[in-house]
């Protein structure tokens, strides 16, 4: 990095290390997590979920990915659909703190995409959670809509 004249080395070096940490703070995804069979957000995580909203909104633009996940349970739909409530359930909540709907893609893992590899039941809680990252900086289609046009059905 060239220094203009106006810069100094100690103002570079905390530019970059500012920059860094905003990039970090970008790339790695927020992290709500749910008490077992629960689509309930936990108060202590609607500040979190609100401070996220408020950065989101103040910046360029672009998508929220919210991706729900679950534990792995006999019922692999069963976990589909949990980790959906709770990826609406955190999804309703950004909407609430003034993220346009069509900005947030909302995905449901279940249990086919765990964030932690746990043979150990009590661990299973790092599994039960929703993230929030990101997206690029022009909101998709949703999914729903191109599959209806792959088929050829208009609704």
């Amino acid at each position: 990095m060239q220094l203009n004249q106006s810069q100094s080395p100690e103002t570079s070096s905390a530019v970059d290390a500012a920059a860094a940490q905003a990039a970090r703070q970008v790339a790695e995804p927020t992290r709500i997590f749910f008490d077992g069979d629960s689509t309930d957000v936990r108060d202590n995580y609607v500040d979190l979920i609100r401070d996220h909203a408020e950065r989101f909104n103040s910046g360029p633009g672009g998508t929220l990915i919210v991706s729900g996940h679950a534990n792995p349970v006999e019922d692999p739909e069963e976990a589909v659909a949990l980790s959906m409530d709770r990826t609406q359930a955190v999804a309703s909540l950004l909407e609430k703190f003034g993220v346009q709907s069509h900005r947030i893609v909302r995905v449901s893992h279940g249990a086919n995409a765990p964030i932690a590899d746990v043979e150990d039941e009590r661990a299973n809680w790092a599994n039960r959670c929703v993230e929030i990252r990101q997206g690029s900086l022009t909101p998709r289609q949703p999914v729903w809509s191109q599959r209806s046009r792959k088929n050829g059905a208009r609704r």
